[in-house]
């Protein structure tokens, strides 16, 4: 089948990338061939079809005082013409038999469901984030959980100026919110792939095309984690691990408080984000030696420091849609102390593939960080079930099984 896969960026950008790309190697892998839809940057992987890629959109424009800048930007982020034509051109010139869509809101928009509609194919929604039922995306305001959009009551995002702490901002957000579910563009899709019981029941619980709600775990290469496992240096200094962007939901600021009541033991911070130079700072003045920021790392440079370190940390402070920094650090048969968040108590077993801690809680984090540091033994015995758990609950054949289902029968 020819399968027309969508997201926003054609490059590495976060979570919804390492799937985006997982899962089109995977359509691939079995015989099909993978049509992208994207926005033009000039980090994308090349494409034959990226000429059909709709242009660049610069949110930054918002924040400058150019009215008219600001309104078409606005205009382009709720209903883009461009993508419906740019599609619409696509489609002309290749049979598309199924598409599956992903990250889209804010720039390629949910007007291209009408288009795809029109052409009668098929469409499944992988979900990755809470916007059609949270204007700000991720269920968090001014730091702190916040669900006051139940029922769709997006003016609250306006009020409570949830999106960036900004009322324009916190605006356009809603009205996205407001004209998608007038349209109901929503409706034509077959099919909502939820990452997590957690995502799944969420939607649910907002009662968003609950008949369409499919809970599938996403698929994972392990070719990677298993070379990097055989590179183990036991000789290494001991260690523990935060991986992630560097942005408050992440909970890296949580981390660093835990480690200054933990001054023996080493923390490696891989990943950058806007946070990063406050955690420099707050590291500088509490004089914290033992935290290194190793910045951005490859993926093998990543998976390699994981690999050696003793356990991981997953921190969040948001509901959590999956989280392959945790699945990767399970996979190298790491256990990992995570927050009790999200989709996280999916993968983290309390007391056995891992310990749970309160999110934001950094004095109950420096506890666990300090029982499992001091305990190789224990380190062991859970790191060898984690890998068990984790390659059962996220492995592609599970997953391919789980999309051939939803596609069409040609």
């Amino acid at each position: 089948m020819n399968i027309l896969v969508i997201n926003w960026t054609w490059y590495p950008s976060g979570g919804d990338w390492t799937y985006v790309e997982h899962v089109s190697q995977l359509y691939r892998d079995y015989g099909h061939e993978v049509i992208p839809f994207s926005m033009k940057d000039e980090r994308n992987y090349a494409s034959k079809y990226s000429e059909f890629f709709i242009e660049n959109i610069d949110y930054k424009k918002l924040n400058k005082r150019s009215l008219n800048a600001g309104i078409k930007v606005v205009s382009k982020s709720i209903y883009s013409v461009e993508a419906q034509k740019k599609l619409e051109a696509l489609l002309a010139v290749t049979n598309i038999d199924f598409a599956h869509i992903n990250v889209i809101h804010h720039y390629i928009t949910p007007a291209i469901l009408k288009t795809l509609k029109a052409h009668n194919i098929p469409i499944i929604w992988t979900l990755h984030e809470y916007t059609p039922i949270c204007p700000e995306s991720t269920f968090i305001s001014h730091g702190k959980i916040c669900e006051k959009c139940f029922g769709g009551a997006f003016y609250n995002c306006i009020t409570h100026r949830c999106k960036k702490g900004s009322v324009l901002a916190s605006t356009v957000a809603a009205l996205e919110n407001y004209a998608h579910r007038a349209l109901n563009y929503y409706a034509y899709v077959e099919h909502y792939v939820c990452p997590s019981k957690f995502l799944y029941q969420k939607f649910k619980d907002f009662n968003f095309f609950p008949e369409k709600l499919i809970q599938l775990y996403h698929g994972y290469d392990y070719q990677e984690i298993d070379k990097a496992r055989l590179k183990h240096d036991a000789t290494h200094e001991k260690y523990i691990v935060f991986t992630g962007r560097l942005e408050r939901i992440k909970g890296a600021h949580t981390v660093m408080q835990a480690m200054k009541l933990n001054p023996d033991i080493n923390l490696k911070i891989i990943g950058s984000g806007t946070q990063e130079g406050d955690l420099k700072a707050y590291q500088q003045e509490n004089k914290l030696n033992n935290v290194t920021f190793l910045g951005k790392l490859s993926k093998e440079q990543t998976l390699q420091t994981i690999n050696n370190a003793q356990f991981a940390i997953c921190a969040s402070e948001w509901y959590e849609v999956l989280g392959f920094t945790v699945v990767e650090a399970m996979a190298l048969s790491k256990p990992v102390i995570g927050s009790n968040i999200g989709a996280i108590p999916e993968m983290v077993i309390d007391g056995e593939t891992g310990l749970l801690f309160e999110p934001g809680n950094a004095i109950q984090l420096a506890q666990k960080i300090k029982l499992l540091a001091n305990d190789d033994e224990r380190v062991n015995e859970m790191g060898l079930k984690a890998h068990k758990h984790i390659i059962q609950l996220i492995n592609d054949d599970n997953h391919y099984r789980g999309l051939k289902k939803l596609m069409p029968k040609l």
